[in-house]
C-alpha cells in the first residue's frame, strides 16, 4: 500500500492535531499500516501541552499539501 498522509487544516488547532492523530491511527489498525498523521501549521500552545500531557510527538509538519501519486 502507498503512503497515506492525514492531515487537518492550515492552522491547526488541538482539535484538528489530534484527528488527525486518531484518524491515521484507527486506519492503520483496521487496514495493516500505510497511513501517517502530518500538520500543515505550526502547533500552539495548547495543542503543544495536549500533546506533552499524553506523551505524543507533533506530527511532522508538511508545508505543501498538494494530492501526489505515490
Amino acid at each position: 500500500m502507498s503512503k497515506v498522509c492525514v492531515i487537518g487544516h492550515r492552522n491547526p488547532d488541538t482539535d484538528s492535531i489530534c484527528s488527525a492523530l486518531a484518524y491515521a491511527n484507527l486506519k492503520n489498525e483496521i487496514h495493516g499500516g500505510g497511513y501517517k498523521a502530518y500538520r500543515a501549521g505550526n502547533v500552539n500552545g495548547e495543542t503543544a501541552y495536549v500533546l506533552d500531557k499524553f506523551g505524543v510527538k507533533a506530527p511532522t509538519y508538511v508545508n505543501d499539501v498538494k494530492p501526489k501519486n505515490a
